[in-house]
């Protein structure tokens, strides 16, 4: 009797690359995650650890000698409580300008009927590519006469040309036979715009809005450039200054000992209080996030 070969299915190979594939794909972003995250945790206990355990270099990823000194030093500084409250209201008011700028400019661009729409979105993005400098820059803010004034820090950067494609490509990716009911209906189209489109378009508007706030939040550059005053300095300028004065206690005091373990876990201290307000807004976007990066980048 003749052994007959035994035929493998043609689906299981494929199907055994396929997950081999998933785990190195999974074992790789599993490090790229611990790598962004084991440098926060060692900043979090470094910060609540004593100040001869952080000398001595015992706090690795758990707080030694449980101490939160640090942030008493932080929380009774006036000037970081005030630099806090003014980061919170120019996030809010930059975001909620950025995304009513955004959203006239996206919205007539997405709108084939539009004259000259094309030679619009090449106009816009040339900025993207080439810029003119921060001398330049500095020059136009100086003759707008935004020179300390908090306005320095919205007018300039308003839009941008990212986020502007992305939320064109989502109005794009609307059915055009829902506006075309509309106006049927009587409607013009900023009621097709705030009725129909914007409704529809709440997870791309989440995701540009987590962008606007984020990039805000944490801008520095400009709050150097532009501002003098230190009662519109951002949290992050403070942050800059108070990681400058430990550094600078550090180099002249290495030898008292104390000064230096007071200055590390005081920096320490100011980046958690600096990034624990921006964190606490993704779980409230985190379910739009995805699905509007992805519906605004592709289009069909």
């Amino acid at each position: 009797m003749v052994n007959q070969p035994v035929l493998k299915k043609p689906g299981a190979a494929k199907g055994r690359r396929y997950i081999g594939s998933e785990i190195v794909f999974n074992v790789i972003l599993t490090l790229f995650v611990l790598l962004c995250i084991i440098p926060m945790i060692h900043v979090v206990a470094q910060s609540m650890s004593g100040r001869n355990a952080v000398l001595s270099g015992k706090v690795t990823l758990w707080p030694v000698d449980l101490d939160f000194s640090a942030y008493t030093s932080v929380l009774n500084d006036p000037t970081m409580i005030r630099s806090m409250g003014f980061s919170i209201v120019l996030t809010l008011g930059y975001t909620v300008l950025a995304m009513v700028a955004t959203i006239l400019l996206a919205y007539p661009l997405s709108r084939k009927y539009v004259p000259g729409r094309k030679w619009l979105m090449l106009l816009i993005l040339i900025p993207m590519y080439f810029s003119g400098g921060t001398i330049p820059n500095y020059l136009w803010i100086k003759q707008m006469n935004l020179i300390d004034s908090p306005w320095a820090l919205v007018w300039p950067c308003l839009t941008s040309t990212y986020n502007t494609i992305i939320l064109r490509n989502f109005f794009e990716s609307v059915p055009d036979s829902l506006e075309e009911s509309a106006k049927l209906d009587g409607c013009n189209d900023w009621q097709v715009l705030f009725r129909i489109i914007l409704p529809l378009s709440l997870p791309s508007l989440a995701t540009i809005a987590l962008f606007y706030a984020v990039s805000r939040w944490n801008g520095y550059a400009d709050v150097r450039y532009y501002i003098n005053s230190s009662k519109f300095y951002t949290l992050q300028m403070k942050l800059y200054q108070v990681v400058f004065a430990s550094n600078s206690s550090e180099v002249t005091m290495a030898e008292g000992g104390k000064s230096f373990v007071l200055g590390d876990t005081i920096k320490s201290a100011s980046i958690v209080f600096s990034t624990v307000p921006i964190l606490l807004v993704y779980p409230f976007l985190q379910k739009y996030f995805v699905q509007g990066v992805m519906i605004g980048a592709v289009k069909e």
